[in-house]
């Protein structure tokens, strides 16, 4: 859906906290999936769809390859819907593959 700029109501505070967990991710994918790491990828699939079921392996990691097919699909989503002025969630949904 295409709005005109004064009906876009983008949520910066969302877009902000959204943004920094993508980056993240990004940047730590083949570094370290720490909690921090982990807490991203909780953070984004509360609100996009991203590949759980491909981090289900032994090591529970995320593979860079299914990553970068999720990313396009996350940034995707963003445009798709910043100005429906997104809000934080006050609790997240902790995915199986990541329940001690």
């Amino acid at each position: 859906m295409k709005y005109n700029k004064n009906d876009c109501h983008e949520n910066i505070e969302f877009r902000e906290t959204f943004f920094n967990h993508v980056d993240n991710i990004k940047n730590n994918i083949a570094v370290s999936q720490d909690l921090k790491f982990r807490e991203s990828v909780i953070f984004i699939s509360n609100y996009v769809p991203v590949s759980l079921n491909q981090i289900l392996n032994y090591s529970r990691t995320y593979p860079l390859g299914v990553f970068e097919k999720d990313r396009l699909k996350i940034l995707e989503w963003y445009e798709e819907n910043k100005c429906n002025n997104i809000q934080l969630k006050n609790t997240l949904v902790v995915p199986e593959v990541y329940q001690d």
